[in-house]
């Protein structure tokens, strides 16, 4: 995606607004593009997992919540996502050492919120700008070639043969649809006809039998993929 999806959850309301606060000042601050979704327990958090494997790019979540604690909230996530930054905001230090059952990427003390917020929030968007760039390899003549998904358009098949387009040109690989689908991650590309497997973050407007690019072009968007083409779409305007 071209934007930063960042989950705050914690069940105190006052914690749960200034977190929120903080986070939108950060990102306008460091000019980032964000979708911020609130969550006040464990439960409504993991719902967001539901239709979507990786919904987030980082997780402000409290340790301390009534039923399912941010501990176990975040085990439960790592089981469908390993590559979520998840910060734990805690009001107590003996809970620090379990954050590592779960591969959390940082603490951060309540009472450091004020001086400490931003210097945590910045060192997770600068792990994530070190991680290698998501992207898809393919055969194209005696050539192997490897594009960023950002830049990927969408995937057109005409039977054996597939066309991925972009911004400024296309290739053709031989390939099967069906197969690229699986390989790519579903938060990012979905199947919207027979023939195509559209980036999300391309799609500027939705219609019923059709959606319009950011660079203008129509695709068709068939009946049967309809409603998942939609929740794809709108889970983007978050």
């Amino acid at each position: 995606m071209d934007y930063l999806k960042i989950a705050v959850c914690d069940d105190e309301p006052q914690t749960l607004d200034l977190l929120y606060k903080k986070t939108f000042d950060f990102t306008a601050k460091e000019d980032a593009d964000a979708r911020i979704s609130t969550f006040s327990d464990g439960a409504a958090l993991l719902d967001a997992y539901k239709d979507s494997a990786h919904p987030f790019d980082v997780i402000l979540l409290d340790i301390r919540m009534d039923g399912m604690d941010g501990i176990e909230t975040a085990r439960r996530i790592r089981e469908k996502d390993r590559s979520v930054y998840i910060i734990f905001i805690t009001s107590s230090a003996e809970y620090v050492f379990r954050g590592y059952e779960v591969n959390a990427f940082r603490y951060l003390m309540k009472t450091e919120l004020e001086y400490g917020f931003d210097r945590v929030l910045r060192d997770a968007l600068r792990e994530m700008d070190r991680r290698p760039e998501a992207s898809f390899s393919f055969q194209f003549g005696n050539e192997k070639i490897r594009l960023p998904l950002k830049s990927i358009n969408y995937f057109e098949s005409d039977k054996r043969i597939v066309r991925i387009a972009l911004d400024d040109g296309e290739y053709k690989t031989y390939a099967k649809l069906d197969d690229i689908e699986r390989e790519l991650p579903q938060t990012e590309f979905v199947r919207c006809h027979q023939s195509f497997l559209v980036n999300v973050g391309r799609i500027e407007k939705l219609s019923p039998a059709s959606l319009l690019l950011k660079n203008g072009e129509t695709l068709p968007v068939s009946k049967k993929h309809r409603d998942s083409v939609s929740r794809a779409y709108l889970w983007t305007m978050r």
